[in-house]
C-alpha cells in the first residue's frame, strides 16, 4: 500500500477531515446563508448566517467522524464544501455587479 493510501485510510486523516473539513464547510455555509438571506439589513443577514454555525459544524463533524475511512470522510466534506463554494462565488459575483 502506498504512503498516500495509508495516510488517507488512517484515523488521523479522518479526524483532520472532521475538524478542518467541517470547519471550512461550515464557514462557507455561513457565508452562503449570509449572502443569500433575503430579509433585513446587513446586521440581520450576519446574525442569520451565524445563528446555526455550531449546529452545522457539529452535524458535519459527526458525519465525518462516522465515516469508515479517511477517504470517505474527506469525500463527505468535499461533497458539502464544493457546491457551497460555487454558490458563494456566484453570489459574491452577482452582489458586486448589482452595487
Amino acid at each position: 500500500m502506498s504512503l498516500i493510501n495509508r495516510f488517507f485510510n488512517h484515523n488521523a486523516s479522518k479526524n483532520t477531515a472532521a475538524i478542518l473539513g467541517s470547519l471550512l464547510a461550515t464557514v462557507a455555509l455561513t457565508v452562503c446563508i449570509t449572502l443569500l438571506w433575503p430579509f433585513g439589513d446587513v446586521v440581520e443577514q450576519i446574525f442569520a448566517g451565524g445563528t446555526f454555525f455550531f449546529v452545522f459544524w457539529a452535524s458535519l463533524f459527526y458525519w465525518a467522524i462516522l465515516a469508515d475511512s479517511g477517504i470517505q470522510a474527506w469525500t463527505r466534506m468535499l461533497l458539502v464544501l464544493l457546491p457551497i463554494l460555487a454558490i458563494d462565488i456566484i453570489s459574491l459575483f452577482f452582489n458586486l455587479q448589482l452595487k
